[in-house]
């Protein structure tokens, strides 16, 4: 699927990739909202139907491709999954009441919303993966006794349930114009914070209670939902690769940073499509932030950060980061004695710097954290490493 889509962007010539897409004449940013209410419930599947085509998607992708634009009304969605519906997602509306009330959301339980990247959409591995680990901490870990070939639980599950809902916008996403949609990144952010807004009038639900877990634009979204659903602030948002081209020279006013949340942790695997500069709060560099271990397609390195983020929700090992000091782009100084620091994970752990990761090169990546001494001792000077790569 990853082969097929990069062979037709590459073939798409500079002035079309630049372009920016002509707005219908009955379609605004006005028009970008929910879809209307279904009268009976619809069961909304992560799983696709066919492993190498995605209809739906490319049903998206050609609306978008000739004349460059789509009559189809612009559309973000919003589909609940939890513990006893885990694969059998319910749409909610903003405005809706009755679908909300009917659709199992419980304020008591986190909530975590998941908004995938450009050229994604709504059944991608971001959000199958991201969401199935969450609802896995929802279940007791059971082992095969080898004796008596019973079922023992050796282990009660961590969280009675979770909110997740995962953000379908790829109605915009599946615009091969990437700038154009880059523009869109505010009015989503809209979207998005009157969506939870919605959420707390309705059904109570607290901000505090809210992670954003954003890819690539979706990063961006969620930052930008952070602004503005000021003066409120959400728990946190993990931004994973955020999205580079055109935001890297954005004031913090236009790109996600540290203020769009009480904590914002970034996994940063690609400079080419994410950044160099850390973001946030804390920011996580797995192998040094460039190309990651035996990725060889284009794009694999920044896809990349979801694998390792889905895994960081229910390792038994852990991704494990070491301060260090970015001298120059290939030239880094870890600061050994400052002890290791959890990436990603549940709930999220906040600190404040950047971090070193290393991670094996196929799944399940985490290595778990290093031999150390417990307590150093005292009065030992400052540890060093100084690294090219």
């Amino acid at each position: 699927m990853i082969a097929l889509k990069v062979c037709i962007l590459a073939a798409l010539s500079l002035s079309l990739a630049l372009a920016a897409p002509p707005a219908d004449n009955n379609e605004s940013f006005d028009d970008i909202g929910p879809t209307e209410s279904p009268n009976a419930p619809h069961c909304h599947k992560l799983t696709k139907s066919n492993k190498y085509m995605d209809t739906g998607f490319w049903k998206k992708f050609f609306k978008h491709w000739i004349p460059f634009t789509s009559s189809a009304r612009v559309k973000m969605q919003f589909y609940l999954f939890k513990r006893d519906f885990p694969d059998c997602g319910r749409e909610l509306f903003p405005g809706d009441d009755a679908t909300l009330e009917r659709s199992g959301f419980d304020a008591r339980h986190p909530t975590r919303i998941i908004i995938h990247g450009w050229m994604s959409q709504g059944k991608g591995s971001l959000n199958r993966d991201v969401k199935s680990a969450y609802l896995s901490l929802t279940k007791p870990k059971e082992q095969l006794n080898q004796d008596s070939n019973e079922v023992n639980v050796v282990e009660l599950p961590h969280y009675e349930d979770f909110n997740i809902i995962v953000c379908d916008w790829s109605k915009i996403s599946s615009n091969v114009n990437y700038f154009g949609v880059a523009d869109m990144v505010e009015h989503l952010g809209t979207l998005l914070a009157e969506f939870v807004n919605h959420l707390h009038m309705r059904a109570n639900l607290q901000y505090d209670d809210v992670y954003l877990i954003g890819h690539s634009l979706g990063a961006q979204i969620a930052g930008s939902a952070g602004k503005q659903i000021r003066p409120y602030r959400f728990n946190t948002i993990y931004a994973l690769d955020p999205a580079g081209p055109k935001f890297r020279e954005q004031s913090d006013e236009y790109r996600i940073d540290a203020s769009d949340a009480r904590y914002v942790e970034s996994i940063q695997t690609s400079t080419g499509l994410g950044f160099e500069q850390p973001v946030g709060h804390a920011t996580f560099y797995p192998n040094f932030g460039r190309d990651q271990k035996k990725c060889y397609m284009y794009g694999c390195s920044h896809k990349r950060a979801h694998d390792y983020f889905a895994e960081t929700i229910n390792s038994t090992r852990g991704f494990w980061g070491i301060r260090c000091e970015r001298m120059s782009k290939h030239n880094w100084i870890l600061l050994d004695n400052d002890g290791e620091f959890r990436m990603g994970g549940e709930p999220s752990n906040p600190k404040n710097g950047t971090f070193y990761v290393k991670t094996y090169d196929k799944p399940p990546y985490a290595m778990g954290p290093r031999e150390r001494l417990t307590e150093p001792p005292a009065m030992e000077p400052e540890r060093t490493t100084e690294v090219y790569h």
